[in-house]
C-alpha cells in the first residue's frame, strides 16, 4: 500500500512539473507499439530524463539505472517507484539481465540509456557494446528516442531545477531480430579484430541505436 500511495504522489508531482514548469513537448508517439514488451533507447542529459520519459510512454515502464544511485536512501526510493532496475554498467550481472527479460517478456516497456551516464556536456557519448547484448538476448524492438533541454532544467552536478522546455522526440523502430553482420564485420571476425561474431553483431545494434538518436537530436 505504501508503494502504491508512493507511486501515486510520484506520478502526480511529475505530471505538475513536466506540463507547467517544461511545457514538455512530445512527437512521435505513434511509434510505441500500444502493447507487447519494447525497448527505448534514449540519450542521457540529466536526473529529470527519467521521470519525464516515463510521463511521455503512457504505459508501464522499467528504467535501467547505474546500481550506486539505487544506494542513495531518497533516490533509490524515488527510482524504484518509478520502476527502476539497478545494474552495473561495466559488468551486467545475470540478475539484473533476468530483471529485464522478465518486464520485457511480461509486455512491459524498458528504457535504457546507451552512453551508460549523463553526457558531460549534452553531446552524445559512444554507445555501451552491452546495450547490444540486452537488444539481441531479448528480441524485442528498440525505438530510439531523443530528449533535450533536460540539461538547461537541471545540468549534470546540479540538484536545482529551473524552469526550461523539454522536448521528446520517437523514432521509428528499429528491428534486429535478423542477422546482422556484413561481409566487411565478418572479415573483421576472421582477422581477430572482433573477438566472435556475436561480439560483433552486439556493437552493430549499439552503433545502429546510436545513429538513429544523433538523427532525432538533429531535428527541430
Amino acid at each position: 500500500m505504501a508503494a502504491h500511495i508512493l507511486n501515486f504522489i510520484t506520478r502526480f508531482i511529475i505530471s505538475f512539473f513536466a506540463r507547467f514548469i517544461f511545457r514538455l513537448r512530445i512527437s512521435g508517439a505513434e511509434n510505441i507499439p500500444v502493447s507487447g514488451g519494447v525497448i527505448v533507447a534514449s540519450n542521457h542529459l540529466s536526473y529529470l530524463d527519467i521521470p519525464l520519459m516515463g510521463y511521455s510512454l503512457k504505459r508501464p515502464a522499467y528504467f535501467i539505472g547505474k546500481k550506486e544511485l539505487f544506494t542513495l536512501p531518497f533516490v533509490g526510493a524515488f527510482l524504484r517507484a518509478l520502476g527502476g532496475i539497478p545494474i552495473d554498467r561495466e559488468r551486467p550481472g545475470r540478475t539484473a539481465i533476468r530483471n529485464i527479460m522478465k518486464r520485457l517478456n511480461s509486455g512491459a516497456i524498458v528504457v535504457i540509456y546507451p552512453e551508460g551516464t549523463r553526457s558531460p556536456d549534452g553531446r552524445l557519448q559512444a554507445g555501451k557494446p552491452g546495450v547490444g547484448f540486452i537488444v539481441r538476448m531479448s528480441g524485442k524492438q528498440v525505438i530510439p528516442a531523443a530528449i533535450t533541454g533536460t540539461d538547461k532544467a537541471m545540468h549534470s552536478g546540479s540538484w536545482f531545477i529551473r524552469p526550461h522546455p523539454v522536448t521528446i522526440r520517437f523514432g521509428n523502430p528499429l528491428d534486429f531480430s535478423k542477422k546482422l553482420l556484413s561481409r566487411s564485420d565478418r572479415d573483421r571476425v576472421r582477422a581477430g579484430l572482433l573477438t566472435d561474431q556475436k561480439q560483433g553483431t552486439d556493437a552493430i545494434i549499439t552503433n545502429t541505436i546510436m545513429h538513429d538518436i544523433a538523427a532525432l537530436l538533429e531535428q527541430k
